[in-house]
């Protein structure tokens, strides 16, 4: 077993815990990060994170840290993320260039759907084969708490079904209450309940900006089988997630889909679209429901096209896929009803599936074995995986000293967009 190392990771609100480990033998120290994002949207692709000489490694997530002499960078879609530049201006191949840079040891996709979208982004890119040499993939991990079934005796008279999600149109949150509008007028024992901030249209990439589009979805809240919970903290929602027959994820839009996660680590199968990463771990009729959407080559959610976002069509393209994916939940639905039978194995494969695939005791083995195994590397060597390798057996590897590097010059380019000033490395290593 190597050396205890440090570590530094984002001090963030919660997304950096579900890529990092939830316990290491090495040191993680949390660190602060500059949000550019908040200056610019041009610029939430990088970041600059606190400096600290005594740290080994960098562990990034989606932000590139351009003070950092090493890291790793986990990343859930796109990298880098210049969704508001131009693809060959100066900051966006800034950014490239900070990815390609030996710096920049590992690129981890949180899923097959993020190396996809990673590998299209990149498709031109000269040093394409240098990217895929540091290209892996690791799904996110969550803590699976050693609890029983809460609805191991439940009868599945009346179906209970939880929607999660701040966004409600991309996450779901229309066909959820379509879903209960259905069962009233069908006089179904379905009943819904909403966690959600209800925040919909404008900067959300997946949603109709005409005006007045979601009122009517709103408005069905205040049906009779529907409980409008709010904004409530992670363990209240796990615990209303446990006493669910089904989360709700019917998404046009998840990177991944953190709260099937942790719905399937509460023994509750998951209703949800097939899109992005969602099949990677959602199988239809084993632990869950897999609806069927319209995809593009990539794996995401085929449309008009976001740019005609404000046009009647798109609006109807979005009505019309809420109400197809509704009434298709429904009457998968109907069978579950009065049919604990049905109902257990779903929820026995739903566990399974959190604890084989997400758990975080070997997430953080891996993750240590990785940490140990960059530490050695060289960064004025190329960074290529070798896929022989078993990197949570890093003390096979020969000793070899690091050399500090120096300072990475920050180009005119980003100079354009940062306080002018000199940038503090991060990272010693």
């Amino acid at each position: 077993m190597g050396k205890s190392l440090r570590i530094a990771v984002y001090k963030d609100k919660y997304p950096t815990s579900f890529v990092t480990p939830r316990a290491s033998r090495h040191t993680m120290l949390r660190k602060r990060f500059l949000p550019f994002n908040l200056v610019s949207s041009k610029l939430e692709g990088v970041t600059l994170i606190e400096p600290d000489l005594s740290v080994d490694i960098v562990h990034a997530f989606n932000r590139i840290p351009i003070n950092s002499s090493k890291f790793v960078i986990t990343f859930e879609s796109h990298l880098p993320r210049h969704f508001a530049l131009r693809k060959r201006g100066q900051v966006a191949r800034y950014m490239v260039s900070q990815i390609t840079h030996p710096s920049c040891r590992r690129i981890i996709a949180l899923s097959h759907f993020a190396r996809r979208c990673f590998l299209a982004q990149h498709a031109d890119n000269p040093e394409l084969s240098l990217l895929t040499d540091k290209l892996m993939v690791r799904h996110p991990n969550i803590v699976v708490p050693g609890t029983g079934d809460a609805m191991a005796e439940d009868a599945a008279e009346e179906l209970v079904l939880t929607f999660v999600g701040a966004h409600f149109g991309r996450k779901g949150g229309c066909v959820a209450v379509t879903i209960a509008e259905k069962a009233v007028e069908q006089n179904l024992p379905i009943r819904v309940n909403i966690v959600s901030s209800l925040q919909v249209g404008g900067h959300i990439w997946t949603d109709p900006t005409t005006p007045g589009f979601f009122e009517p979805y709103l408005k069905l809240i205040e049906l009779k089988n529907i409980q409008h919970h709010g904004v409530l903290p992670n363990h209240s929602v796990r615990q209303l997630l446990g006493n669910s027959h089904f989360c709700i994820l019917a998404t046009f839009g998840d990177t991944f889909g953190y709260s099937a996660m942790e719905s399937m680590s509460e023994h509750t199968p998951v209703l949800g679209t097939r899109v992005c990463a969602l099949p990677e771990f959602l199988e239809d009729g084993v632990n869950g429901i897999s609806l069927p959407v319209k995809l593009d080559k990539v794996g995401n959610w085929s449309n008009p096209g976001y740019n005609s976002r404000g046009d009647a069509h798109f609006a109807q393209y979005f009505r019309d896929e809420v109400e197809r994916l509704a009434s298709l939940a429904v009457e998968r639905l109907k069978a579950y009803i009065g049919r604990p039978d049905l109902m257990a194995p779903l929820r026995r494969e739903a566990r399974r599936t959190a604890e084989i695939m997400f758990a975080a005791g070997p997430a953080g083995a891996f993750l240590d074995g990785l940490y140990d195994r960059v530490a050695l590397e060289r960064t004025n060597e190329s960074a290529r995986l070798n896929p022989t390798l078993d990197v949570s057996s890093p003390e096979s590897l020969p000793l070899e000293p690091d050399e500090r590097q120096a300072p990475r010059q920050i180009d005119g380019a980003i100079q354009t967009a940062l306080p002018q000033h000199d940038i503090p490395k991060a990272s010693a290593a």
